[in-house]
């Protein structure tokens, strides 16, 4: 079985089964199981989670009997192997990389790019910009030539009008024919940092040099304003292509204008569109397009859309470069609050540049902490030495650094050494002869960050006891799931002959116990009991005397045990008339009363496996007692109880 995709049922399992927590050394033993020994420590920590969420709390001296077998059932499981077993293996490392991850990013830094791209998503900007295009892997006279140039450009701009010139004339960017011309967008529209420079930068102003994964940027704000939602709307079209010819698209406006007047005159929108509307992909949905909002559609489309003011409201015909277009609102949201949209924001961060912030936060926390030092004389000895043998194939560059085992930085306990760092190179698959001292220096950091975060990360145990507690957790309910799965689960299922022997010896548990079966009549007066009567009299119960009945008495129908109603206990059991609250106090039977009966197995099959499996457990833990003998040191319960 896959344990994966039963993630959900070992949580409850190791939740049921006692949450089992690790604890540091204590001479304070309270359980011993062979050479494990268990502190009173532990057993309250065990205690206090558990029993404050159960609705039926239970003391510490009863408690003590559920520590002992949920300890029996891991020690079992250890000892017959399964915590050898690759899969659980693999399926803990799983859970210990997921349950590592907030451990690893630093959540006020996590909390504020949230915060500031939610504050983005808030408002729209209208930029232009001019980009000065970096190959993929530039090098450092890439870099260098693309700068001076976008610097050179910058002195050329005083104003808007002459941002839009330099953009025609000197903007590498699709957008350099409309004078760098983007248009609105909001936030996670844009790379994170062009959003972040153009939401940072004034209106009416050109934003510093910024660099992407693209180039150099130049950003002028023309405008911001506040976010104004998603609209969902309808539209009609009469399309062409775009370098059509005048006389199409003269023919083209004078179509989408008779449509125009044909609604006005009180034409069905739906009808017209389906008549005369050219976006064949939208006709089948009456012409409906996804939600969108302001920078997902063309801004001729996007402001005629969100010029509409109320639902059903049309547009006069406008134009955009896919052709002429009425269109027609169908709704309007504003955007959600920041708590509504907080896992989605979440989620788009993690896609995004600003995923790295909290972790960046946490990496300059334990370099701080674990005391990271740069050898700087041994640095520059590797890095020369990589300049130097550059035209070596990855593999031999690999093989020369670890030969020559340069120690070029340390942090705790660590030595970061040169042929873990061609390790590194050789698995990021970097081409040595692309190498320069600059991208040698960022793949270092990239290295020794690594090491770093690898190194905390297996240190967490010792850092923080409730990660301690959570992997113990969850290492001892994988096991118990499996061991549970081998002696209890599976056996019952599969030991028919077994099955069959407990039901026969425990019949008397699933019969049937006597039943009143039929129809009850309950009325809040006793006249409308009598009007059930008479009308029960005159015909037998059927859809229209039931129809005519439910107009003064609530029926039930169906099989009904002892202890169910108290009317029906009063007049077919005979038991001790009591005042009922309900509105309803008077009540009529239509039915028989059933004798007590035996069950077949294949009728209650289902109860009958869950009773054999509390038996086979029963069993279990007995025998597990006798095979490890556990003992339990009552002066130190005592003392924890007080």
């Amino acid at each position: 079985m896959n344990i994966r995709n039963i993630y959900q049922c070992v949580g409850l399992i190791a939740f049921i089964l006692l949450n089992i927590q690790p604890s540091s050394a204590q001479d304070n033993t309270l359980l011993t199981i062979g050479e494990q020994k268990y502190s009173v420590e532990e057993f309250n920590y065990i205690f206090n989670k558990n029993n404050s969420l159960s609705q039926n709390p239970l003391s510490r001296t009863e408690y003590v009997p559920l520590f002992v077998n949920y300890k029996l059932k891991v020690l079992e499981a250890i000892d017959q192997g399964y915590d050898t077993i690759p899969s659980f293996k693999r399926e803990l490392n799983y859970y210990r990389n997921e349950l590592s991850k907030p451990y690893l990013t630093d959540k006020k830094a996590t909390e504020a790019v949230l915060t500031e791209a939610y504050e983005h998503m808030s408002y729209e900007v209208d930029a232009s910009h001019i980009l000065i295009k970096l190959p993929q892997s530039p090098t450092p006279d890439d870099t260098v030539k693309a700068y001076n140039k976008i610097s050179e450009i910058k002195l050329l701009i005083s104003d808007e009008d002459s941002f839009e010139k330099v953009a025609k004339e000197k903007s590498e960017g699709p957008s350099a024919p409309k004078g760098g011309r983007l248009g609105y967008f909001t936030g996670f529209m844009m790379v994170y940092p062009f959003e972040k420079a153009a939401f940072n930068t004034t209106v009416g102003e050109v934003s510093d040099i910024v660099r992407t994964s693209f180039g150099y940027h130049l950003i002028f704000v023309h405008d911001k304003r506040e976010n104004r939602g998603e609209m969902k709307v309808a539209h009609i079209m009469k399309a062409y292509p775009q370098n059509a010819p005048t006389d199409v698209k003269t023919k083209a406006k004078t179509d989408i204008d008779s449509v125009y007047q044909l609604l006005l005159a009180g034409a069905d929108f739906t009808e017209m569109i389906k008549e005369h509307s050219d976006d064949k992909n939208t006709v089948k949905n009456n012409g409906e397009l996804p939600w969108f909002t302001t920078g997902r559609m063309v801004p001729e489309f996007a402001e005629a859309a969100f010029a509409l003011s109320d639902s059903g409201q049309i547009s006069q015909p406008i134009q955009t470069p896919f052709g002429w277009h009425i269109i027609k609102r169908i709704d309007h949201r504003p955007i959600a609050s920041l708590e509504d949209s907080r896992e989605d924001i979440l989620q788009k961060i993690k896609r995004d540049e600003r995923a790295y912030a909290g972790q960046k936060a946490t990496l300059n926390r334990l370099r701080k902490e674990y005391k990271y030092a740069i050898d700087q004389e041994a640095s520059q000895q590797l890095f020369n030495l990589i300049i130097e043998n550059k035209s070596l194939d990855a593999d031999a560059l690999s093989e020369l650094l670890t030969q020559k085992n340069i120690s070029a930085a340390s942090f705790a306990d660590i030595e970061l050494n040169s042929g873990d760092f061609g390790s590194f190179l050789k698995t990021k698959r970097i081409n040595p002869k692309q190498l320069s001292t600059q991208s040698i220096a960022e793949n270092w950091d990239s290295f020794a960050d690594d090491k770093i975060i690898e190194y905390e990360k297996e240190h967490l145990e010792e850092n923080y006891p409730d990660f301690k507690y959570l992997m113990n957790e969850y290492h001892d309910g994988l096991l118990i799931f499996e061991i549970s799965q081998k002696e209890i689960w599976n056996k019952a299922s599969e030991d028919t002959l077994g099955l069959e022997k407990f039901f026969n010896a425990n019949k008397r548990n699933y019969k049937l116990e006597e039943r009143f079966e039929g129809n009850l009549f309950f009325c809040k007066k006793k006249k409308d009991l009598k009007k059930v009567k008479a009308q029960l009299n005159n015909t037998e119960m059927n859809d229209s005397i039931e129809n005519i009945i439910s107009a003064y008495a609530k029926i039930e129908k169906g099989t009904f045990s002892k202890g169910q109603h108290k009317l029906l206990d009063q007049q077919v059991w005979k038991t001790e008339e009591t005042k009922t609250t309900s509105e309803y106090k008077y009540l009529l039977t239509d039915g028989e009363l059933l004798p007590a009966a035996e069950r077949e197995l294949n009728e209650v099959r289902g109860q009958v496996l869950s009773d054999y499996q509390a038996k086979l457990e029963e069993d279990w833990i007995k025998m597990l007692r006798e095979k490890f003998k556990p003992m339990v040191n009552k002066t130190v319960l005592d003392k924890a109880a007080l």
